[in-house]
């Protein structure tokens, strides 16, 4: 057993000695790196916090504002509801897909276990970074931006510059950049990128189905690479976004597959057309009111969610307007009596992304 956010205090240390040794930053006094590597809003499972960010806000730190508290509260209650209501919800519903019997899965199947695990851990872990961030702000402390509507994303390149933000830069600055980039060639371009996510995947878990899941990303990100350099084709933006957006969710499979063998199963179950878990979603969604409280209208909702409304980020920033202030408190109270109603009702589960 490791101890309790170990991945991102070791990411965080890695950038600060880096940093140090490149000159980026200079040492400051203990008190304010002992803060720094101890801020438990955001220690346990991110957004990645670089010491050259939150040094100069902990040397004049003072009373958060009152935006601030505002923006801090709604951000937490917001990322609670998305924990809560949406990701707690669909975990059962995951879980029964990724342990049907492996004779037995079909192409529905696969597709569905993608797709659902997806939107459970889009909506436990960027819940969680709502959080930290809300919590920061009660604090007088800006964190990062984590999320910023990846599924949204046309391509696989805008997908990952919007997913997990902090982790991206971390490897962009510390392992793309120092293997090379862009800077040195086609072959040197496309070997960095394949390592970096190869490597990305390996952080997630000492597990051949992590390295997988890194090593299908890197392959897309080389493909889009080749892509842009040799045709002159672009594809239209809706169709760019259906693919990418497939594509992503089909690649979540290893992610939550217990092995390689587990993933094999999985993958190989595309083989077999049959609608499975697919013809019950759709099954369900034409049985009116009697689909109100099933997994696949959860996931039809959840699924307009990341599609068609502003995240987080964005509905504070709009909220957060004097003319706001009393929709603000209205969405804040709403949202919070529906999450304390869901607090009593559900059963407790972990967020997601400690098991990484």
């Amino acid at each position: 057993m490791l101890p309790l956010g170990i991945s991102f205090f070791t990411f965080q240390q890695i950038a600060f000695l880096v940093d140090i040794r490149q000159g980026v930053i200079q040492r400051g006094p203990l008190s304010i790196y002992g803060v720094f590597v101890s801020f438990f809003p955001q220690l346990i499972a991110g957004p990645i916090v670089h010491y050259r960010d939150l040094a100069p806000q902990l040397a004049r730190l003072k009373a958060p504002s009152s935006s601030a508290v505002r923006c801090g509260l709604l951000l937490l209650i917001l990322g609670l509801a998305k924990k809560l209501m949406i990701a707690d919800n669909l975990a059962p519903y995951v879980d029964h897909l990724y342990n049907t019997p492996a004779s037995s899965i079909v192409a529905g199947d696969t597709l569905v276990a993608g797709w659902s695990y997806g939107l459970q851990l889009y909506f436990d872990f960027s819940g969680y970074a709502d959080m930290a961030i809300g919590l920061a702000l009660l604090f007088g402390i800006k964190l990062p931006e984590n999320f910023a509507s990846p599924y949204q994303a046309s391509d696989i390149q805008t997908f990952w510059r919007r997913w997990h933000i902090t982790l991206s830069r971390f490897l962009r600055d510390y392992l793309y950049v120092p293997l090379g980039g862009s800077k040195h060639g086609l072959p040197r371009h496309l070997f960095a990128l394949f390592i970096t996510m190869l490597l990305g995947g390996l952080w997630h878990g000492a597990g051949w189905q992590f390295l997988l899941w890194g090593g299908m990303h890197g392959a897309l990100l080389a493909v889009m690479v080749l892509w842009r350099q040799f045709s002159q084709f672009r594809m239209p933006k809706t169709a760019g976004w259906l693919l990418t957006f497939c594509t992503v969710m089909l690649a979540w499979v290893p992610f939550r597959a217990t092995s390689l063998e587990h993933t094999w199963s999985l993958y190989s179950g595309l083989t077999v057309w049959q609608w499975g878990a697919l013809g019950e979603l759709v099954n369900t969604l034409g049985q009116g009111a009697m689909s109100l409280r099933s997994p696949g209208l959860l996931i039809i909702v959840a699924t307009l969610i990341v599609l068609v409304m502003p995240n987080s980020m964005a509905w504070v920033k709009q909220l957060n307007q004097p003319r706001h202030y009393f929709w603000q408190g209205v969405v804040a109270g709403g949202v919070l009596l529906v999450v304390m109603k869901a607090m009593q009702d559900l059963p407790s589960q972990a967020f997601l992304y400690f098991n990484f």
